[in-house]
């Protein structure tokens, strides 16, 4: 059986992915339990909005954690090696690995170059060496140098390894070390809640490695209201908080419930290695302000707001993520990946159930990895951070998203992808379900689009459609239909002797699709098979069509702009023409137009300069013929 007859509902990949889907969302089901997880002496354990309502208790949930398989490598008590192209044959596209670190090519001459060390990687320590500290209500110990204890709370003084066991219902770990030091805290079987703060914080801005020992399962909580020790402040904010940099590694697992808003906070660089990490929370899930980097690890995320984040705007080299393997569920009620700058996805397999935009990033690079998403607004979104409307329908330099390689399957209730930039696509697999309406696009992109390989099929409404420019080397085919189809109705590609290139079954009703994949000759017949109908399609151009957008002037709103602004939406192809002079937010008169009247046009013809430099304009999506890269024809 091939790997496309298991496509037939839209649900990609051979029986095993399948399996693995299965039980990433199951794991997604057990994180709910969560949700009633409340340590004694602490406010409710309120539930994160309208995420879900799984009531699986505590201890069924550690039991899963605890059951999950380890990552290769690393035990509680070896050092992990870092898999690097010497040892490893991975799929990402232009990523090179060193031993202790990584670089990706990026887009428009781009690169980002991940850094870090082998106590980053180290899981094991040595107990004689290291400072014993174990938690408890009545009174907490501590065995060794650099911690004392006061109260309920248990102080690190300076850097060193400290391995923490026992329990705190209304107490914190709370770390002193200075800004040089490393503080190497070895979790090995740790129940703490802290009802008014963070309940592990690190006030100044050391390393902490975070690791989990193996065959431990370690639960960090707070409550629903922060009591601040200088007014007007609003910062520790989650039950782990780390001022700076924050690696998270070993072979246990993590149950992190933020009642009060994040789960995982670190305002320098935060690093996953690896881990079973459950995250249920009330604002972003993980969150590295200066960048966050994943290695591996399992990780299980429920947000109100974004499930992974790095939010820092200073600078292009900073507000990064990376991820570069592991298995990631995310559920977020607002974006699912967000990232102030560059997103860039390598490896590791991501499955989002819920979001509102799925993955988000002033650039965004997919080089490997599998991705599973669906979003109640835009499946992929890079923008940069402006503040009028027209920036944000203008064509925003250094702004793009680039599919080069893995395999990704978005279900966008919006735009499929949106680029307020250049949309690139060269290589990878991309199933796409996107708009039933007609007021998004299967893309919809404010600058260029170009096709150089990959195989694609994206489907979705025909009232905002766009494509690709005449820069684009690898041919497709657009195939519009007379009647809207059903969801679940399967889109096969055969070549001229019935062999079958490919097949999708969008999860939603659709007008148009979008296909293409590498080998398409020019002068062959290709057939699109679509329910029971079939149509014939002889590739003349690098885009043949078939058959009429609905309604409006080809489908499209005409004035472009990634919404309507001249220059984005309706564009078939080429580079950003110039918009006429006139001030933000006013429309330039024509004629015919201002009295809410259409020009007449005679015997069907344009007026001259309706394009506005063949962008947009009265031509929608299709300025048929334009730079010879189009060749239309008739549905069977």
């Amino acid at each position: 059986m091939t790997k496309n007859e298991w496509r037939r509902d839209g649900i990609p990949g051979s029986p095993s992915n399948i399996r693995r889907r299965w039980k990433k969302r199951m794991a997604l089901g057990l994180a709910g339990g969560l949700l009633s997880v409340t340590l004694a002496g602490c406010g409710s354990g309120s539930s994160s909005g309208e995420v879900g309502n799984e009531t699986v208790m505590q201890e069924e949930t550690q039991a899963e954690l605890a059951g999950v398989e380890a990552v290769e490598g690393l035990t509680g008590s070896d050092t992990t090696e870092k898999k690097t192209g010497d040892s490893v044959t991975k799929d990402a596209v232009g990523v090179t690995y060193h031993d202790l670190g990584m670089t990706a090519e990026l887009s428009e001459g781009g690169s980002k170059t991940v850094e870090y060390t082998q106590e980053d990687l180290t899981a094991d320590w040595d107990e004689r060496a290291a400072t014993v500290i174990v938690l408890s209500d009545a009174e907490s110990s501590v065995s060794g140098a650099n911690a004392k204890v006061s109260g309920s709370t248990v102080e690190i003084q300076d850097g060193g390894t400290f391995v923490v066991s026992g329990s705190l219902s209304d107490g914190q770990i709370r770390i002193t070390a200075s800004k040089d030091e490393t503080v190497h805290l070895i979790l090995n079987g740790v129940e703490i809640s802290n009802c008014t703060t963070s309940a592990i914080y690190a006030e100044k801005k050391c390393k902490v490695i975070l690791t989990l020992a193996d065959g431990t399962t370690n639960t960090v909580s707070d409550g629903t209201a922060y009591v601040f020790e200088t007014e007007g402040e609003d910062e520790p904010d989650s039950p782990i908080f780390v001022k700076g940099d924050l690696t998270i590694n070993g072979a246990g697992s993590l149950i992190v419930q933020g009642n009060y808003q994040s789960g995982i906070r670190s305002k320098g660089n935060l690093l996953i290695v690896s881990g079973t990490i459950a995250v249920d929370c009330q604002d972003d899930g993980i969150k590295g302000k200066d960048s966050l980097v994943i290695l591996g690890g399992t990780l299980t995320i429920r947000s109100v707001k974004d499930g992974l984040k790095s939010n820092n705007d200073e600078s292009d080299e900073v507000g990064y993520i990376w991820i570069d393997g592991g298995e990631i569920t995310i559920a977020a009620q607002d974006d699912g990946i967000q990232a102030e700058s560059a997103l860039i996805v390598s490896g590791g397999s991501i499955t989002i159930t819920e979001s509102d935009e799925a993955l988000a990033g002033k650039t965004v690079d997919i080089l490997g990895g599998a991705i599973e998403a669906v979003a109640s607004d835009d499946g992929i979104n890079s923008a940069a951070t402006v503040e009028t409307e027209w920036e944000k329908m203008s064509d925003q330099e250094g702004v793009y998203t680039r599919i080069a390689g893995g395999e990704i399957w978005l279900d966008a209730r919006a735009d499929g992808i949106d680029s307020n930039g250049d949309l690139y696509i060269e290589g990878g697999t991309l199933y796409l379900s996107g708009p039933t309406g007609s007021d998004n696009g299967i893309l919809d992109y404010n600058g260029s689009a170009t096709l150089t390989g990959g195989t694609l099929f994206a489907a979705g409404s025909a009232g905002m459609m766009q494509t690709f420019g005449s820069d684009s080397t690898q041919n497709y085919l657009v195939v519009y239909y007379d009647e809207t189809q059903a969801g679940g109705t399967e889109i096969m590609l055969m070549d001229a002797d019935g062999t079958e290139l490919g097949s999708f079954a969008p999860a939603k009703d659709y007008q148009a699709v979008i296909i293409s994949v590498p080998g398409l000759v020019t002068g062959e017949t290709y057939c699109v098979t679509t329910g029971e109908s079939t149509v014939e399609l002889e590739v003349n151009a690098t885009e043949t069509t078939s058959g009429n957008p609905v309604g409006g002037f080809g489908g499209g709103m005409g004035f472009g702009g990634g919404g309507m602004g001249f220059g984005g939406r309706g564009d078939r192809g080429g580079d950003m023409g110039e918009a006429p002079g006139f001030e933000a937010g006013e429309m330039p008169e024509a004629p015919g137009l201002n009295d809410g009247e259409m020009p007449d046009f005679g015997d069907g013809e344009m007026p001259e300069g309706a394009e506005f430099g063949r962008r947009g304009g009265m031509g929608g999506g299709r300025d048929f013929g334009n730079d010879g890269n189009s060749a239309l024809q008739g549905s069977e």
